[in-house]
């Protein structure tokens, strides 16, 4: 005879409370959208072995099951609490940091753990009553389950509190003032600047080209065609007017770009790494 297979742990169900708990701690970094999208999703992902944990649980029923518990229900509307954390707005969020939409989480969980107890109960054959000795085992087993769940659940929030904790220090030490950067852009601007001043020579002096062919075809008697000449040519000249306009403006916002990194970089020789560290 092949041994019987053992009961589900419905491990999925476990998994469900604590990010129901997490919830519950209603503090505000954990009401963010990334992390309501999150356990959203780690919540449907866990419906889908908890459903398969609850029919395979239904199947060692020994003849027709009585269909009087009621979990599709259940699920449906675990999953439904699960939709609106991956999509969260404003009221979910607010909800979230005074803890009711984890309480709200955890009243469903509990409801569903209640129904899982009773299905478990007629597929063991258990009587609704216990002997005195029989109550204080299973309050023992409850007890230390509760346990081992609370020290896992402060070990998730301690490494959680620790990855947000760095978080803003990784974040401060990338975008921290550095003096190389600062260098190289000074050289980009110097380096557009001298570019612009060629191109600005080499426009002013097609201007004049332009105007000396202007002035000499200038006279009384001037056909249609040279007037439209003449009126062709002050429109380049105008063109590169305005270019040249252009070219000095952009070389004055890059002269600022200079100056602004050259007073960086005199104020960072003039901190410590820490203070520059601390925004000081």
């Amino acid at each position: 005879m092949s041994a019987v297979a053992p009961l589900p742990t419905f491990s999925a169900l476990h998994e469900i409370r604590d990010r129901a708990l997490l919830l519950s701690l209603g503090k505000a970094f954990l009401c963010e959208e990334v992390f309501l999208m999150k356990i959203g999703h780690s919540i449907d992902e866990s419906l889908e072995n908890l459903r398969e944990d609850i029919l395979s649980l239904k199947m060692r029923f020994v003849g027709k099951f009585v269909e009087d518990v009621d979990t599709d229900s259940i699920l449906d509307e675990l999953h439904s609490q699960a939709q609106v954390l991956q999509n969260p707005d404003r009221r979910v969020t607010d909800k979230c940091t005074v803890g009711t939409l984890g309480a709200e989480l955890e009243e469903t969980v509990q409801v569903l753990n209640q129904a899982i107890k009773i299905i478990k109960s007629k597929v063991e054959g258990e009587v609704e009553e216990y002997t005195r000795k029989e109550a204080v085992v299973k309050g023992a087993k409850t007890a230390s389950s509760l346990v081992s769940s609370l020290v896992s659940l402060v070990i998730k929030i301690v490494i959680l509190l620790f990855i947000l904790a760095l978080g803003p220090a990784i974040y401060l030490g990338v975008t921290m003032d550095r003096e190389g950067s600062l260098q190289k852009r000074i050289a980009e601007s110097t380096a557009y600047i001298q570019s612009q001043r060629a191109e600005i020579a080499s426009l002013r002096k097609e201007r004049d080209d332009l105007a000396g062919r202007i002035e000499s075809a200038q006279g009384d008697n001037l056909s249609r065609q040279q007037k439209l000449d003449i009126m062709d040519l002050n429109v380049k000249v105008h063109g590169l007017d305005q270019r040249v306009h252009k070219a000095e403006a952009e070389i004055t916002e890059h002269e600022r770009i200079i100056n602004l990194s050259q007073q960086k970089i005199k104020d960072i020789k003039s901190k410590t790494f820490l203070q520059r560290y601390l925004r000081q």
